[in-house]
């Protein structure tokens, strides 16, 4: 299993609308700009992710900031940050890692202001890259709400194949279940 914490502190993107984008791993000088997205994303990431992946005060985001690191060092998972130079679009994470398996999870979400413009399929291709071709996972499940349309549209983007629906899989709710191979 790949060490978590050898992986880059930045991933390539590509998305011709933004000059300064980058794709940053969350570390303590992210508080400020995290702190702010989350203000702003809260209402539109709670129903499909609950609160802890959205903190919104700068001692929450202190907070969530420590436990990844933490998690990080357990090999549980690893957090990216979506920015636009010092302003931060939105979170990628790649967690509940299988160390047997060599499979995971991938996640995300991306403020409502700029949304609509391609920039979790371009989040989520740099994961996917991160995971396949760094971390040598073989599969990324992602778990998305029946309702959650636009992450649906994500999934598809990604060319995640949908394998059905999972009964009480997220916050005690159904989920579809989409999955990447590293092959595909």
């Amino acid at each position: 299993m790949t060490d978590l914490t050898t992986l880059a502190a930045r991933l390539p993107v590509a998305h011709a609308d933004y000059d300064q984008l980058t794709v940053a791993r969350l570390s303590g000088r992210h508080t400020q700009a995290l702190a702010e997205a989350c203000v702003f994303a809260a209402s539109h990431v709670k129903p499909w992710l609950g609160t802890a992946l959205c903190p919104v005060t700068p001692a929450a985001v202190r907070k969530f900031i420590d436990d990844a690191e933490h998690k990080k060092d357990a090999g549980y998972g690893i957090t990216y940050l979506m920015m636009d130079g010092q302003r931060c679009l939105g979170m990628g994470f790649i967690n509940y890692i299988h160390p047997v398996h060599y499979t995971a999870n991938l996640g995300f979400w991306i403020r409502p202001d700029a949304c609509g413009k391609g920039l979790a399929v371009a989040l989520c291709k740099s994961l996917t890259k991160l995971a396949f071709s760094q971390m040598q996972l073989h599969r990324l499940e992602l778990f998305i709400e029946p309702a959650n349309k636009a992450s649906m549209k994500v999934a598809q983007k990604l060319g995640a194949q949908p394998e059905g629906l999972c009964r009480k899989r997220i916050f005690g709710r159904d989920a579809y279940l989409y999955a990447l191979l590293a092959e595909d």
